[in-house]
């Protein structure tokens, strides 16, 4: 069942529909609000629910977290920092972020479906995510050319874990489906507030 489960949602990768270009700015921007904020509650319930199902005692938790594969997408870390980027600039990070989570998932719906235990919910959601991402992506690509036309993408940072992923190694295969999970998490909130701080900027002419 997970498998053919799987199988359905990649078919409907490419056929999750797009944002409409006609939106006004602030319908788009409500939008991409929502949508963030979609895929952070999923993002959030799923990590919760790895947890409590996968996460043996307390040894994932007592661990070293792996660093996100994002983390090397520059973004301002302070109000201050906010305030001094261009809206341009933000939306740019906050698409390379996402853009960022393309191969990982893909590996990631992979594994999630041969866990040994019941995984129809978790590979539902994560699934949801993965669409979830698109449709922002869709949005975010025509704010962005509204607001800077003919801007270029920031590129998206390589993933390099997907050895440790379908490693042999339960212990192993385990802990990378675990930081996986935290960073989507994180990701995903981290996207969510730029989005609303630069809705409040654009539409409110709100800067903090």
């Amino acid at each position: 069942m997970c498998l053919l489960l799987l199988l359905a949602n990649l078919l409907l990768w490419e056929n999750v529909s797009s944002t409409p270009d006609i939106l006004s700015i602030k319908d788009l921007y409500d939008h991409v609000v929502e949508r963030s904020h979609t895929n952070y509650d999923i993002s959030a319930d799923i990590y919760h629910e790895f947890n409590i199902k996968f996460a043996k005692a307390s040894w994932l938790n007592d661990k070293v977290p792996i660093e996100c594969h994002t983390a090397s997408i520059r973004t301002p870390r302070n109000f201050k920092q906010i305030r001094e980027t261009k809206t341009e600039d933000l939306l740019k990070a906050v698409m390379a972020i996402s853009r960022a989570w393309d191969y990982p998932l893909i590996h990631l719906i992979l594994a999630t479906a041969a866990l040994p235990t019941d995984a129809n919910e978790m590979l539902q959601r994560i699934n949801g995510v993965k669409n979830g991402i698109i449709e922002l992506l869709d949005g975010l690509e025509i704010l962005l050319s509204r607001t800077q036309p003919g801007a270029v993408e920031n590129y998206p940072p390589h993933w390099s874990g997907l050895r440790e992923l379908q490693s042999s190694d339960e212990d192993t295969h385990l802990f990378v489906m675990y930081n996986l999970y935290r960073c989507l998490k994180r990701d995903t909130q981290k996207v969510e507030s730029y989005l609303k701080i630069l809705k409040n900027r654009v539409i409110f002419k709100e800067n903090y």
